[in-house]
């Protein structure tokens, strides 16, 4: 899924730390745009930076001469989440504040005018799964799991996520993939409605061609209106500020407890989780 040597690529890296963080890259080629996270080690981290990087290609694509946007990772990973290390430096006022950022980057993606790809080769989770359901096709590699495991560390997902699972999948499932914190199999995404087409891991890249050289075929002025239309119709009657509100307070009444601190402790110290009763 390499873009030709003619696209216009942006590109912005954090160059000053020790450890990378996440790059974020756009490349504009023709009627598709694609925005390709690259982190250490291949494992893409939806860091504060990142995210302050994402958003501002989003705002960028949003008004580019193209129909359709691709989000993909480079690596073992398609995205495996936040940072654990900022998650656990939190208060429950930044946690009220992390939580509203990531619901407004999440939104500003679903609200892109063009039609959106996660093209999802490897491990999706947390708020990478978040980013996954802010976008309109969602099509995955077999091998790759899926899942918003963050009631594992003691948080919920906190951008966007409990709203657009329940909206997108039957409301008992995604009460259980948050629930359980399980990740699934991309057969079973499939299977569930998480996502809409598993390629194998050696055709994935054509697979993914494949879909959008096909929707290329349908006019793009049309499928701006049909995204439009479909949003209000999934929405009727329900008033997502409140949803989103209350999500974000969840999220940060959640470091009113201490769990997350004990969980991502665990985490980080691969050792067994000690809730307290």
């Amino acid at each position: 899924m390499e873009a030709s040597s003619h696209a216009k690529r942006v590109c912005h890296k954090e160059t000053s730390s020790v450890t990378m963080a996440t790059q974020v890259e756009l490349s504009l080629n023709g009627p598709v745009a694609r925005i390709t996270l690259r982190g250490e080690k291949g494992i893409q981290i939806l860091s504060a930076e990142t995210r302050r990087w994402l958003r501002d290609i989003v705002a960028q694509v949003a008004t580019a001469d193209c129909s359709i946007v691709v989000f993909a990772g480079e690596g073992r990973t398609f995205i495996a989440g936040a940072s654990i290390d900022e998650l656990r430096s939190l208060d429950e006022a930044g946690a009220l504040k992390d939580s509203r950022a990531g619901q407004q980057l999440m939104s500003a993606i679903e609200e892109l005018p063009q039609t959106t790809i996660a093209a999802i080769h490897g491990a999706c989770a947390g708020g990478g799964t978040e980013l996954v359901l802010a976008c309109d096709l969602r099509f995955a590699a077999e091998g790759a799991k899926i899942g918003l495991p963050e009631t594992s560390i003691g948080v919920l997902p906190g951008w966007g996520g409990t709203v657009r699972a329940t909206h997108l999948l039957n409301p008992a499932v995604a009460r259980r993939l948050i629930l359980t914190g399980e990740l699934i199999a991309a057969n079973e995404a499939l299977r569930i409605g998480l996502v809409d087409a598993v390629f194998p891991p050696e055709t994935f890249s054509d697979g993914v061609e494949a879909r959008i050289a096909q929707i290329l075929t349908r006019g793009p002025q049309v499928r701006q209106r049909v995204k439009h239309l479909l949003r209000l119709h999934a929405v009727d009657g329900v008033d997502l500020t409140a949803q989103y509100d209350a999500e974000a307070q969840a999220f940060a009444e959640c470091y009113r407890t201490g769990e997350p601190r004990e969980g991502m402790s665990a985490f980080l110290e691969k050792r067994p989780v000690a809730w307290s009763k």
